[in-house]
């Protein structure tokens, strides 16, 4: 019986803590609340942000199919990125090896591909551009950022000498050469190239200027026709067993999966997932902080209805729990908040990402997040609650229990 009457006690004094709660929010003290609301909002939505960054990163979220896109390359001890490797060994013949490869079962299409920074002239500008010399093909989408379908396919010079003379840019490269589809640019010193299409969708490593040849022709410009050379392989296969028989085309290569060769850097778990509980720890402290200050703060400006509630024989007992059930009814509307902007901001994380960085986003976005956020939010007013209950008895006056 007693249990009971405990027990209906605590639902009375929390369903009462609520509706105050709700009665400033919408009426009395729409600032206070609102203020203390949006403070842990604004903490748990980074909390959610980064913890979505971190975990993105520590699970190889860089790339889709991550086990089914391959980039064969030789073996170096140099620490530079392969996908830029202009003085790191090549391969030679790689028409012939591409051919070979495309014949795998399980392949579904594959490029060798020459990348090296070149001057590009156009308009009497002369920049340096990373330029990249691809066999393009239906199943292939992008290369470095760029549409490979934007030029003519199956490497025309290669197979029937018919010079094409296709460039494909990136938007920042376009953009820094002051040049439009149709204009004439002059490639490592030959003029016979021009703008062919202007990619606006390019997604190129931190803005790179890019572009994007045949590989023929690069090979021709370069030097590198003689032995047919290129610096790696990018294959599109659909099956993950692939990667042993590519492994032994060359010799002295290796097969990495794409999200290796895109985020090899970023992609230590054990730095991602520390980035994580950094993330978290920092949150934590910064929300009970902040619930503590501003908690605090109403409490002193509420002496006086605490001291008449003192004075109406209301127990400091029961104003703490007041006081209690109103800090977490705040931090949880403010956990649930944060938690859809924290969801929402992954969204644009991911967007500025694919637009300037990678292929594929990079962040993962999870509706447990919600709960995650929630929680946190609850944890900040439970470790706030000491403080704020000592103020509380402090600045009623108490009545005995």
């Amino acid at each position: 019986m007693r249990l009971r009457r405990l027990l209906a006690r605590w639902v009375g004094l929390i369903a009462v803590g609520t509706r105050q709660t709700a009665s400033r929010a919408t009426a009395t003290a729409k600032q206070r609340v609102w203020f203390s609301v949006l403070g842990v909002a604004v903490v748990i939505a980074l909390l959610i942000t980064v913890t979505g960054l971190g975990i993105g990163l520590a699970t190889g979220a860089t790339v889709a199919d991550d086990d089914l896109d391959y980039w064969i390359v030789p073996e170096t001890e140099s620490p530079d990125s392969p996908l830029v490797a202009t003085d790191d060994p090549q391969f030679g013949s790689v028409h012939e090896t591409n051919t070979q490869i495309r014949q795998k079962e399980g392949v579904e299409g594959s490029t060798p591909v020459l990348s090296q920074v070149h001057q590009i002239e156009a308009n009497g500008t002369t920049e340096f551009v990373l330029i990249n010399g691809v066999i393009n093909s239906p199943e292939l989408d992008r290369v470095s950022g760029l549409d490979t379908d934007l030029l003519a396919s199956n490497d025309p010079y290669y197979t029937a000498d018919d010079w094409t003379g296709e460039l494909v840019l990136s938007q920042s490269a376009a953009e820094t050469l002051s040049v439009s589809a149709g204009d004439s640019v002059t490639v490592a010193g030959n003029s016979s190239f021009t703008v062919t299409a202007i990619d606006d969708h390019s997604r190129a490593s931190g803005g790179v200027p890019s572009a994007l040849l045949q590989l023929s022709e690069f090979q021709a410009v370069t030097g590198a026709g003689a032995d047919d050379q290129a610096d790696q392989f990018v294959v599109r296969a659909d099956s993950p067993g692939v990667d042993e028989e590519l492994a032994e085309i060359y010799p002295q290569s290796s097969v990495n999966t794409r999200g290796e060769m895109m985020a090899s850097d970023t992609e230590d778990s054990e730095l991602s997932l520390s980035l994580a509980l950094t993330a978290f720890v920092v949150s934590l402290s910064i929300g009970t902080l902040f619930v503590v200050t501003t908690s605090g703060l109403k409490i002193v400006t509420d002496r006086q209805q605490l001291t008449v509630l003192s004075a109406m024989g209301v127990s400091v007992r029961s104003q703490l729990q007041l006081v209690g059930t109103q800090t977490l009814v705040m931090t949880a509307i403010g956990g649930v908040i944060g938690s859809i902007g924290g969801l929402l901001g992954i969204r644009a994380v991911n967007a500025v990402a694919v637009r300037t960085l990678t292929a594929e986003p990079i962040a993962v976005s999870h509706p447990l997040f919600v709960g995650y956020g929630v929680g946190v939010a609850l944890l900040m007013g439970l470790l706030s609650l000491p403080i704020l209950l000592a103020v509380a008895r402090r600045v009623s006056g108490g009545v005995p229990q």
